[in-house]
């Protein structure tokens, strides 16, 4: 009998040393706002269910594990305007996406364990400071590659301004330009530019890319 494969994402406020008492205490209202935010604009079998773990941290999980890398980086992209926009802060995620079975799911995801859930916790105790995204599955040369996407990716993340995370979650969320030109009150060719520095096309033919190699698992 083929196992049930999910993704189960590990994540946690990139820096937190460096934010104030007073902003890590809204993170937890922040990542939640972008979690409804993500879960709004995907159909309802790619939404995520998550748990805060505290108050910096948190967990989930889908069963669909083909759409994770959309979600999550639509993810990254909301909290980093929502940051911006509540607290005047520039404030990243680090997200580490394990990709396998899970053998003992319960209600409470902390409760839970499995192949999945150690692949995301150890890819985040794993990961550097500098770091944005890793996955991890059972497949040791699918890993290769995806280390060398993540790091392209970790760049990309690294140089969005707040604009452009903003015109790059209205695309990943199916918009197109005409219309986030009339939802900002901006021109089509300044989304383009937008669009263009937040490197959409490069971070779309990457989720294409996972995409096919979660699906021939």
């Amino acid at each position: 009998m083929q196992e049930n494969i999910y993704a189960v994402i590990s994540g946690e406020l990139a820096n937190a040393r460096k934010i104030s008492q007073e902003h890590l205490g809204k993170i937890p209202d922040i990542i939640r706002d972008s979690f409804r935010e993500v879960n709004k604009h995907r159909e309802r079998f790619q939404r995520m269910d998550y748990e805060i773990i505290r108050m910096d941290e948190f967990i989930c999980i889908t069963d669909r594990p083909v759409s994770s890398l959309h979600t999550m980086i639509m993810l990254a992209s909301d909290f980093r305007l929502r940051t911006y926009n509540e607290l005047k802060i520039r404030a990243d995620l680090r997200l580490s996406i394990g990709v396998g079975p899970v053998e003992l799911l319960k209600k409470a995801l902390r409760e839970s364990d499995g192949t999945a859930f150690r692949f995301a916790a150890d890819g985040l105790e794993a990961m550097k400071r500098n770091q944005r995204l890793i996955i991890k599955t059972q497949d040791p040369t699918k890993n290769k590659e995806f280390e060398v996407e993540c790091g392209f990716m970790d760049i990309l993340i690294h140089d969005w301004s707040d604009e452009q995370a903003e015109a790059l979650f209205m695309s990943l969320s199916g918009k197109n330009q005409t219309e986030i030109s009339d939802d900002l009150h901006i021109s089509q060719p300044a989304v383009n530019r937008r669009l263009k520095a937040a490197h959409a096309d490069a971070i779309e033919k990457f989720i294409l890319r996972y995409e096919a190699l979660i699906k021939s698992d």
